[in-house]
């Protein structure tokens, strides 16, 4: 589902990065929340159908990506892997991008999140899930990844639904509870961001793109 930032297409030249939720598994069939315990979750046939058209999609035509990085989940990293084959480039690991720890919210449906998003906020008056991780230690570690990202690479990294909306939010100087009340910047199954590093700082050029138009 595309979100509704404006296409900076146009902006001066600078670095890009390709933010990607990973492709399809039985756990986003089923709607369900799961947290850590996923981070053996195996992408399932369509998963792997969708990292195949990402593949061939970024491909197409230039700008390209020239490094590629997923999660330390699984599933992140075999989406990665055909773009990757098909480059010649390794799958490079980053610690900082893998799925929210949704605390206590395991086991609700997806929908839960849409129906009682009061229910995010803690004690301390910050968002956040509990019993696992604020929203606030989310964006810090997907921030200090795609920052350390090298300046002058293209780079496609492959990451999970919840943490891109989050960490998108947080580069992109957006107010996270507004992001999340209008919900946006949700991504759907192998959908994409493309963000552009000038002058220090993280532009939007395109925003939840989908593989298939």
């Amino acid at each position: 589902m595309p979100g509704t930032l404006p296409d900076m297409t146009g902006q001066a030249a600078g670095t890009r990065v390709w933010i990607i939720r990973h492709g399809e598994t039985a756990g986003n069939e089923a709607g369900i929340l799961r947290g850590p315990v996923s981070a053996n979750d195996e992408l399932n046939d369509t998963g792997h159908a969708q990292a195949r058209a990402l593949a061939a999609h970024l491909l197409r035509q230039p700008p390209r990506p020239q490094a590629v990085y997923a999660s330390r989940y699984r599933r992140a990293q075999q989406t990665a892997a055909p773009l990757a084959g098909a480059l010649g480039v390794p799958v490079q690991v980053l610690n900082g991008v893998h799925e929210v720890d949704c605390g206590d919210w395991a086991g609700q449906p997806y929908s839960a999140l849409n129906a009682h998003p009061e229910n995010l906020r803690l004690p301390d008056g910050t968002l956040g899930f509990a019993g696992g991780e604020t929203f606030g230690e989310i964006a810090a570690r997907f921030m200090a990844d795609v920052n350390a990202l090298p300046d002058g690479t293209d780079a496609a990294l492959v990451s999970h639904g919840g943490i891109i909306r989050i960490g998108l939010a947080a580069l992109l100087g957006l107010d996270i509870e507004d992001v999340w009340a209008g919900r946006q910047l949700v991504h759907g199954n192998t959908d994409y961001t493309v963000l552009r590093r000038v002058a220090g700082s993280w532009q939007a050029e395109q925003v939840g793109q989908s593989v298939l138009g």
